[in-house]
């Protein structure tokens, strides 16, 4: 009865995640956690111009499954990361606008999102203008990890992946407010290190 039981879980958990595919990202989704597991795109722009006024997160409608929406980060410290950066994408509106998606959005404290997280990605940013830069965001679920009283599972941790001229970096970055007023440097950790998430098991295109 308790291996049928653990099999029936393990089913649940590969049914609730779907495997998106859009113009700019592919991301992992998790309804049950409502939020990605993981997510990666290619960074396409280093010197856009265009303005992000009037551009709020809305939920892709194309996509059925549960996100996190706007009570998950009303009044509270969680900021709505983007996954795949906003100005990686702003040498073209539509592409610009196309990040504003929950599917591309995270718990991801104040702090963190607005400190070294937010200069990686200018760092990638600046790595764009001489290499292909690939980029994969993998958010990191524990034991610790916060459920919102409105459903969604806060990530303990962000761990980015930076690919270009064929050298991998790894970034592991606590989710929490530890990382104020650190270099993101410091959070650099040995490829293989950290652990990694199974891929989705059912596949949407949009």
């Amino acid at each position: 009865m308790k291996q049928i039981l653990i099999l029936l879980f393990s089913v649940q958990q590969l049914v609730a995640q779907q495997l998106v595919q859009t113009d700019i990202f592919e991301v992992c989704y998790s309804t049950q956690k409502q939020q990605p597991l993981w997510l990666s795109y290619e960074v396409e722009c280093h010197s856009g111009g265009f303005s992000r006024k009037g551009l709020n997160f809305k939920k892709d409608v194309s996509f059925s499954g549960v996100t996190s929406d706007n009570a998950d980060y009303y009044k509270n410290v969680w900021d709505k990361g983007h996954l795949a950066p906003a100005a990686d994408f702003n040498c073209s509106y539509e592409k610009l606008r196309a990040t504003f998606t929950f599917l591309n959005s995270a718990l991801q404290h104040e702090k963190l999102n607005r400190g070294p997280w937010k200069n990686l990605e200018k760092y990638e940013r600046k790595l764009s203008k001489k290499y292909t830069v690939q980029v994969k965001v993998v958010l990191e679920f524990d034991a610790n990890s916060l459920l919102l009283e409105t459903g969604a599972l806060v990530p303990s941790y962000f761990i980015k992946i930076l690919s270009y001229n064929d050298i991998v970096r790894v970034f592991r970055f606590p989710n929490n407010i530890s990382t104020y007023k650190q270099l993101w440097q410091d959070y650099e950790v040995q490829e293989g290190s950290y652990s990694t998430i199974m891929g989705c098991t059912e596949v949407y295109n949009r």
